[in-house]
């Protein structure tokens, strides 16, 4: 009860409260202390008095079990505790050297990547490019079943002149749920998850030229298959350049760090700041 009034007065009159008189003591456990700025730090300025109190409350309570349970563990983990804060200084270290990383890589990494160096990636690294299942170019929509002038798809579907294309697209923009145009690769298990069906036989159902049509409870599907790539090929590179890219750019951030530490290290070095010795040597 003492507590809570204490809390709640001096939340009330913070805002009178001199820089001195703001290192107050609210809590202590052993040598360590949790002052009134810190408490205030926790608290946000919107909450109503009596939640400001009630949160003040609650956070010197969880700092002080905190406090009291850490120096529980510190006093009888002893040989743990050692390797725990081996393990907090690794990562600490770890979380230093990444940020500063990050940055460099942020201000000095070109991004820049031409045409002519995906095509040479490509050509040289065809080995990682080889497809894991059939990719297709197909023209797919997905109507709704009162959708107008289905027969005029079906037609637009199976032809290749420009015109039909034109029409077939237009028409998707005004009423498909969803489609696929000629113009991309899609990967074969992709296009089945917008299918009402099961294909147990990839080999059977692929064709070129081939035109079908399904049917669920709310939707009609049309797909009509214009080219067939098989498995364990080489994937074309129109549907790689991302991939290309990614790559292209992770081996660039590789150089990046590896030149950095080269120069870190050879310049502490020429300043004395590191050695390395040929024979273990006693510290002065």
């Amino acid at each position: 009860m003492k507590r809570l009034l204490y809390v709640t007065i001096v939340l009330l009159f913070a805002s009178c409260v001199t820089e001195e008189e703001r290192e107050a003591i609210v809590a202590r456990v052993g040598d360590q202390y949790l002052t009134y700025s810190e408490l205030c730090e926790l608290i946000p300025n919107d909450l109503s008095l009596e939640d400001s109190t009630e949160l003040a409350t609650n956070i010197i309570q969880n700092w002080m079990n905190e406090e009291l349970m850490f120096g529980k563990a510190q006093y009888n983990l002893l040989t743990e505790q050692l390797e725990i804060e081996a393990q907090v200084e690794k990562y600490r270290k770890e979380l230093f050297i990444f940020e500063y990383e990050k940055e460099v890589i942020n201000q000095k990494l070109d991004t820049g990547i031409s045409a002519e160096e995906i095509s040479k990636f490509y050509d040289e690294n065809q080995d990682i490019f080889q497809l894991k299942d059939y990719i297709l170019k197909v023209r797919y929509t997905k109507l709704l079943p009162n959708s107008p002038d289905q027969d005029k798809v079906v037609k637009w579907m199976k032809m290749d002149d420009d015109e039909s294309r034109e029409n077939l697209l237009d028409y998707c923009h005004r009423y498909a749920v969803s489609c696929y145009n000629d113009s991309n690769w899609v990967f074969f298990n992709q296009l089945l998850r917008q299918l009402p069906i099961e294909v147990y036989n990839k080999e059977s159902f692929l064709r070129k030229g081939k035109f079908v049509q399904f049917t669920d409870a709310e939707h009609l599907y049309y797909l009509y298959v214009i080219d067939i790539q098989s498995k364990n090929t080489l994937s074309p590179l129109e549907l790689e350049v991302d991939r290309i890219k990614g790559l292209i750019l992770n081996s660039r951030k590789i150089e990046l760090l590896n030149t950095i530490r080269t120069s870190v290290y050879r310049e502490a070095i020429r300043k004395g700041n590191a050695e390395k010795y040929d024979e273990p040597k006693i510290k002065e």
